[in-house]
């Protein structure tokens, strides 16, 4: 079991140099480096400006705004603060263009597909490795000099990296879902636990054969209980509140 608090979690704040943007990043948990289901959760905060253009993942990605404007991730498509958006691998989403001020947290974690998820360790080695062969800018790696046979001068940057450290071309999954999924919390109703005075849950989905789910659980003031244990990995992040997990405040 992981367990950390934001204010003692990875105090380098860095800047997304692969699709660029006024965001910083804190990472807060990690999970295996070259496992199929390596993840990351992170703090985003944005300051300013962002145009992302559009693109699709090989993992797949969930993300909560917690407070500030609402993020936009593409046209006419917004997460206001307490939503939550599943963005499935494989399903193309964007351009995010926005100036908003926000705080939200991100989670990506490697898919049903198996392409798993480059640690961000080894993705910042990456980088720095390809800058002796081209450059990176707004979300684009460009390279110099001769070109490899099926090689393009500008390429997305993630696919690039991806291509680099992997040694073959990225293939993406089938997409399974139209266009990413938005959650409104507010509106699913909490229904209380078997056996477990004080707890209620909110099932907001589960997801691709994998089955993904996301939920959220809800714990009244001074009350206690067990959380079924599941052969999965689970990730919890708490919005409100405060309490302790297996003896840890």
């Amino acid at each position: 079991m992981q367990l950390t608090h934001a204010e003692e979690s990875d105090n380098a704040r860095t800047s997304n140099a692969i699709r660029g943007g006024a965001r910083e990043f804190r990472t807060l948990l990690t999970g295996e480096e070259g496992s199929p289901s390596n993840f990351k959760l992170s703090f985003v905060r944005q300051s300013g400006e962002l145009d992302i253009p559009r693109h699709r993942h090989n993992f797949d990605q969930i993300r909560m705004c917690l407070e500030g404007e609402r993020q936009n991730y593409g046209k006419n498509k917004w997460i206001d603060p307490g939503e939550i958006v599943y963005f499935p691998e494989g399903t193309p989403y964007g351009p995010e263009r926005s100036a908003s001020h926000r705080l939200s947290i991100t989670l990506q974690f490697g898919g049903a597909s198996g392409s798993g998820y480059i640690g961000a360790a080894r993705l910042q080695a990456a980088m720095a490795e390809m800058t002796a062969f081209g450059s990176f800018a707004h979300g684009v790696f460009v390279r110099r000099g001769a070109l490899a046979p099926g090689q393009r001068r500008n390429q997305d940057s993630f696919e690039a990296i991806w291509e680099y450290v992997n040694q073959r071309k990225i293939v993406y999954p089938a997409r399974r879902y139209e266009e990413p999924v938005r959650m409104r919390p507010n509106n699913f109703a909490w229904l209380p636990l078997e056996s477990q005075a004080g707890l209620a849950m909110k099932s907001l989905g589960i997801f691709s054969e994998r089955r993904c789910e996301i939920a959220m659980v809800g714990v009244d003031r001074g009350a206690g209980g067990m959380l079924a244990k599941r052969a999965t990995t689970t990730i919890g992040f708490v919005v409100t509140g405060a309490g302790e997990a297996n003896g840890f405040m």
